[in-house]
């Protein structure tokens, strides 16, 4: 701090301004020269495009062609805009502070032993966190477990069957069963039925009841109803 001016890391702009006067000296003689930049003891005091960066505090050289850079480098830019959105996010907590959870109001954690202040917050909020299970339930999960280290993996290997004994490899023994003409199933015989409206309606009258033929004609007349739509759409 050199009176009320807040100074940080320098920014590029900065250290290469610098450079210009201390190029080529001693650091002790660099070191003068330095305070004299910083208390504003320019060797050319009209010179307009001399700043002070607002973010790092330190004397730079403006090299654009509106001279309307409030920063020596991106870097210090990118850092200026940073912190002042963080102070705005500050100023906005303090003013307007989160609404606390039931967790923070009721539970003190910050105890060698915490507790509760409310018996129906704590039963509300445990059974998020425990979840018990019973003995044969963690036994089938411990077997599992164990059944996929030994399969090494979820997915069970793929086993080949060796047809032919070659390198050693026991031969599998398969078994082909032919029917033979007597086994065979022959057709059975087809009986055709020539049956009037009449004879029909009788049979399904005995062969079902008045409601499931009452919903047979319920689902012809919508199928007919979607049949004439879909005709439509097409024509």
């Amino acid at each position: 701090m050199v009176g009320k001016r807040q100074y940080r890391h320098p920014g590029p702009g900065a250290i290469e301004f610098a450079s210009t006067y201390t190029n080529g000296l001693t650091r002790k003689a660099a070191h003068s020269i330095v305070v004299s930049l910083l208390k504003d003891e320019l060797p050319d005091q009209d010179d307009k495009r001399v700043k002070r960066c607002d973010f790092c505090g330190y004397p730079y050289r403006d090299t654009t062609r509106p001279n309307n850079s409030k920063t020596c480098s991106k870097e210090c830019k990118t850092e200026r805009d940073t912190l002042k959105r963080r102070q705005k996010q500050a100023d906005k907590r303090l003013l307007q502070p989160r609404k606390k959870t039931k967790r923070e109001q009721y539970y003190v954690s910050w105890l060698e032993y915490p507790f509760w202040l409310n018996e129906y917050e704590m039963l509300k909020q445990s059974w998020k966190r425990e979840n018990p299970y019973e003995n044969d339930k963690v036994e089938r999960i411990k077997a599992a477990q164990l059944r996929t280290d030994r399969l090494n993996g979820k997915k069970k290997p793929k086993i080949t069957t060796p047809y032919n004994s070659k390198d050693g490899e026991k031969q599998q023994k398969v078994r082909v069963k032919f029917e033979t003409d007597k086994q065979a199933r022959e057709p059975g015989e087809v009986i055709a039925y020539h049956l009037s409206a009449e004879e029909m309606r009788s049979y399904y009258e005995e062969k079902y009841s008045e409601w499931e033929r009452y919903l047979v004609r319920l689902r012809a007349l919508e199928q007919k109803k979607f049949s004439r739509s879909k005709k439509g759409i097409r024509g």
